[in-house]
C-alpha cells in the first residue's frame, strides 16, 4: 500500500480478532482465514463484542475480550454499529494508538466518479487521539469562568441554552503524528514517490491549536532535507483532493479534519468499501476497514471485503511479512483489473464469498 510501517518478521505473533457488528464479521472472518493460509504460524484468537458478548457475558465489552486484546500483539477489528464501540474506544485511547494511517489509491476496476482517477495515490496520516475526539462537551453555562478571562473576541453566549465542545491539542501528540508522516514520506520517497508532506489545518482561525500543529509539522519536515513540504487551509485542501490529487503524497491532518477528509478521499476512488486503515501506537496496533458495519446488508453476503483484505496487507507488512502482503495486494488488484468478480458496490454481481474465492485462487 506504500503507506505501511514495515519491520522484520515477527515470530510468535499473537492477534486478537474482534469481528464487530452487523455485516462486519462477513468480511473479517474470511479475511482472517485467508491471512492464516498465507502465514500459518500467526496465532489468531477471536474475542466477542457487541450483541454476541452481551448474550454470553452480560455486557458488550466483557473482561474476557479486554484480556484477549491485552495479551495480543495487535487486533484485527471489523466495524462498530454501536454495540462494539467500547471496544473500539479501548483500542484507540486505552491502547494509545496515536496515529491513523489511511492509504488512498485507485486501482483499475474501482468505480471512481473522477474523470482521471489514476492520479490518486497518496496516504493520509491522521491524529487518532486528540482534537474534539473523544467528546468533551457540556452546557454553555459552564463556560462562565472561562468567558470572564478576556480570551474571547466577543461576548460568549453563556446566557443562552446550548452546549460547547472542547478541542485538545498537545505538543507531544503533534510531534508523534508529524514524525509518523515523515517516516512514511521517507518510505514512499525510497519507493519512487515524491516524498512530499502536505499539512491541512485551519491555522488562520485556530492559531493556538492548528497553528501550533502547523509549526511542529514544519519543524519535523525540516529535519529531513530530502523531503518537500506544502501546507493549505483545510477547506482548500479538500478542494485540492478532488481537483489536483496528483499533487498529494503524504497528507497530515488533525483528528476531526482527518476523519472527514479521509471519507472524501474514499469517495474519490470509488467508496468506503475500498479503503483500509491501520492505527499505530508505541506498543500496540489495530487494523480495520474504514467503512461502517452496514446493518442494512447484514446477512446478505454482499458487503465488499476489499477494505478488510487491504487492511490485512497493512497488517502483514507491519509485522514483517512483506512478501505475503505483496502477493495478497496483487491478487486483489488482479481481480479488479480482470473484472469478472466485482463486488456489488463496484458495479458487479459477485457476493462477498465469490470475491474472496477469486482472490484466493490467485494466491
Amino acid at each position: 500500500m506504500s503507506g505501511e510501517h514495515v519491520s522484520m518478521p515477527h515470530s510468535g505473533l499473537r492477534v486478537c480478532v474482534v469481528a464487530g457488528d452487523d455485516a462486519a464479521p462477513e468480511v473479517v472472518l474470511p479475511t482472517v482465514a485467508l491471512l492464516h493460509e498465507l502465514v500459518p504460524e500467526i496465532q489468531f484468537t477471536q474475542a466477542l463484542s457487541g450483541r454476541e458478548a452481551q448474550e454470553r457475558y452480560g455486557e458488550a465489552f466483557p473482561a474476557e475480550t479486554r484480556a484477549a486484546i491485552d495479551s495480543a500483539d495487535c487486533t484485527l477489528f471489523g466495524a462498530s454499529g454501536g454495540p462494539s464501540r467500547p471496544v473500539l474506544w479501548y483500542l484507540r485511547w486505552g491502547k494509545q494508538t496515536y496515529v491513523n494511517i489511511r492509504p488512498v489509491r485507485w486501482l483499475p476496476g474501482y468505480q471512481s466518479p473522477m474523470r482521471q482517477p489514476e492520479r490518486i495515490d497518496y496516504v493520509i496520516v491522521r491524529d487518532n487521539l486528540e482534537g474534539m475526539y473523544p467528546p468533551r462537551e457540556g452546557a454553555l453555562a459552564e463556560l462562565g469562568t472561562l468567558a470572564s478571562s478576556g480570551s474571547w473576541w466577543q461576548t460568549p453566549p453563556v446566557q443562552e441554552t446550548g452546549a460547547y465542545a472542547v478541542r485538545v491539542s498537545t505538543d507531544t501528540q503533534a510531534h508523534r503524528v508529524a514524525e509518523a508522516a515523515c517516516d512514511i514520506a521517507l518510505q514512499r520517497l525510497a519507493a519512487g514517490y515524491p516524498g512530499r508532506v502536505t499539512l491541512g489545518a485551519k491555522y488562520s482561525i485556530l492559531p493556538r491549536t492548528d497553528g501550533r500543529f502547523r509549526e511542529i509539522v514544519r519543524e519535523k519536515v525540516r529535519e529531513h532535507p530530502e523531503l518537500s513540504y506544502q501546507e493549505f487551509l483545510i477547506d482548500d485542501l479538500g478542494r485540492r483532493m478532488i481537483a489536483v490529487p496528483e499533487t498529494l503524497d503524504v497528507v497530515v491532518l488533525g483528528n476531526e479534519h482527518g476523519d472527514i477528509l479521509a471519507d472524501v478521499a474514499s469517495g474519490s476512488i470509488g467508496g468506503l468499501g475500498l479503503s483500509p486503515s491501520a492505527c499505530y501506537g508505541a506498543e500496540y496496533a489495530y487494523f480495520e476497514p474504514v467503512h461502517g458495519s452496514a446493518p442494512d446488508i447484514a446477512g446478505k453476503n454482499i458487503i465488499n471485503p476489499t477494505a478488510m483484505l487491504l487492511s490485512g496487507t497493512m497488517f502483514l507488512a507491519h509485522y514483517g511479512y512483506r512478501e505475503q502482503a505483496t502477493r495478497l495486494e496483487r491478487a486483489i488488484a488482479r481481480v479488479y483489473s480482470e473484472g469478472h468478480a466485482l463486488p456489488v458496490d463496484q458495479g458487479g454481481g459477485a457476493s462477498t464469498s465469490d470475491f474472496i474465492a477469486a482472490v484466493r485462487s490467485l494466491l
